[in-house]
């Protein structure tokens, strides 16, 4: 084994050191190929008592299930010698089957087991003499590592369970997320939901608070009792006070008739409180009661009311700060704090902005046709800062269904500071999906990869003068594989 192949390991090593992702598997096989010629492979990963294929590069997806088979039988033979296997007459057959002309299978063990094999297939050549040692010292390195991968997978797998549990038992109506902060949010939400512990919901203006109150009221034993908002920004401190309290009849001029207010009307249920920072400080004192004592008496009335309600606070502002400056009652902010989530902005969780934008334009468009964005209008609804949050992407999208002509949705259609978004330079179209799942993502990621690669040929190539062998010394890559990735291009080209 050369210089170069031990540079490689070298590596190779550094990736598995540095890198502790979902892709690394696929990564290293990336890196093995180039090292030993091959032009596609996998990992057989044990499951159960059988073997399967995981981990898969360079497969063609789009080919049958029929394609894509391997040699178990060289797979077997490499598990029970413990020992790298080359194609033989004997399993030359089901190679063959495969695609390939010829095939190497490198056992992985850690410890006393076999916990995978690296497939390797050779569909226009022969493995050249560098590959066998090559793989021997990567298997060495490689086991453990699988053993994370594999642990880390199923990781995955049982949260994304969990993430479908969740949607499934609660009543989210409304709260459209995949971003892992929004979604261990909600799990708190399910998991105070049964209790009556007041809640505070922090987050800027248009994040969705009163989506989240909603959700913890839904999610709750009081679901069938009302659920009332009252956004206390929205009214000076006497009229909050009638609206919270309730009033006598004869309590002032034009109190007509007994009024219950808001607390009382939500007897049994869920007060949403919006903008509680908005609160007056003589309005925050008799609010104090109220949590303290369950207890409240109306405006002109002597009599004591009993009221069994659960507090939702909201607020964009810092009350720890405005408690320091004099300006809200520690006391409450203490009786109102019992829960405290924070809902992060969208800019912290852009990944849902083509969910959001998906479930906005099924509300909003009336049009004939299935709507679209162009690709300019999805760059523009993906690069925006949105200081107003979901509230913002959400009138967006309902201002473009308004003013378009068609199914097919412009930046024209969106607002101007949307429209703004300078083009990136030279920045490649970003990619549509048929279909977001994560083969979907990984066949665009291929196919990103292939266009890089392309690239990354040409340019050396040019360099070069077409001489590979020069081009293989500056590159690091093995002179056979080049050879193969030249001409894998020059038959995709023609």
């Amino acid at each position: 084994m050369g210089p170069d192949a031990n540079e490689q390991l070298l590596d190779i090593a550094r990736v598995l050191l540095a890198e502790d992702d979902e892709k690394l598997p696929e990564t290293l096989l990336h890196r093995v190929l180039q090292a030993t010629g091959a032009q596609r492979g996998f990992i057989a990963v044990r499951q159960g008592e059988s073997f399967e294929q995981k981990f898969a590069v360079r497969f063609d997806r789009a080919s049958s299930d029929a394609d894509r088979r391997f040699s178990r039988g060289l797979v077997r033979q490499a598990i029970e010698t413990r020992a790298i296997v080359r194609s033989s007459p004997s399993v030359e057959q089901s190679v063959q089957a495969s695609g390939a002309r010829a095939a190497i299978a490198a056992p992985l063990v850690h410890g006393s087991e076999v916990s995978g094999v690296v497939y390797l297939d050779y569909l226009d050549g022969e493995p050249d003499a560098g590959a066998v040692p090559f793989l021997e010292r990567f298997a060495e390195i490689a086991a453990l590592h699988l053993e994370r991968a594999l642990a880390r997978e199923a990781l995955r797998r049982r949260n994304q369970e969990l993430e479908r549990d969740l949607f499934s038992r609660y009543d989210f109506r409304g709260i459209v997320t995949r971003d892992p902060a929004m979604v261990q949010l909600l799990k708190t939400v399910a998991q105070v939901a049964d209790t009556d512990a007041t809640v505070l919901v922090r987050g800027e203006t248009g994040t969705g608070k009163e989506l989240i109150a909603r959700a913890i009221h839904e999610n709750s034993p009081r679901r069938a009792r009302p659920c009332v908002t009252l956004h206390a920004s929205a009214l000076p401190a006497q009229l909050l006070e009638a609206e919270l309290f309730g009033h006598a009849k004869g309590a002032f001029t034009g109190a007509e008739r007994d009024r219950p207010g808001r607390i009382a009307s939500a007897h049994g249920g869920t007060l949403f409180l919006d903008e509680i920072a908005e609160v007056a400080p003589e309005v925050q004192a008799k609010l104090l009661r109220v949590l303290q004592f369950g207890e409240l008496q109306r405006a002109g009335s002597d009599k004591v009311e009993k009221v069994d309600v659960r507090f939702v606070a909201a607020t964009h502002q810092d009350l720890a700060a405005l408690v320091e400056a004099g300006k809200f009652r520690r006391d409450l902010y203490y009786r109102l704090k019992v829960i405290d989530v924070t809902i992060p902005p969208l800019r912290e969780r852009r990944g849902d902005i083509p969910l959001l934008v998906a479930s906005f334009l099924k509300s909003c468009w009336k049009g004939p046709g299935e709507p679209r964005f162009t690709p300019r209008a999805e760059r523009a609804l993906l690069e925006h800062s949105y200081p107003g949050n979901v509230r913002e992407l959400a009138h967006a999208v309902q201002r473009a269904c308004a003013l378009a002509r068609g199914p097919e949705l412009d930046v024209d259609v969106l607002p101007s500071e949307l429209q703004a978004v300078p083009p990136a330079e030279g920045a490649p179209p970003r990619p549509r999906f048929e279909a977001l799942t994560a083969e979907a993502l990984t066949a665009a990621r291929e196919a990103a990869a292939n266009e890089v690669e392309a690239a990354f040929l040409d340019a050396l190539m040019e360099r070069h003068g077409g001489n590979v062998s020069a081009a293989a010394r500056e590159s690091g890559l093995n002179r056979t594989y080049l050879q193969k990735l030249l001409a894998r291009h020059r038959k995709e080209r023609s």
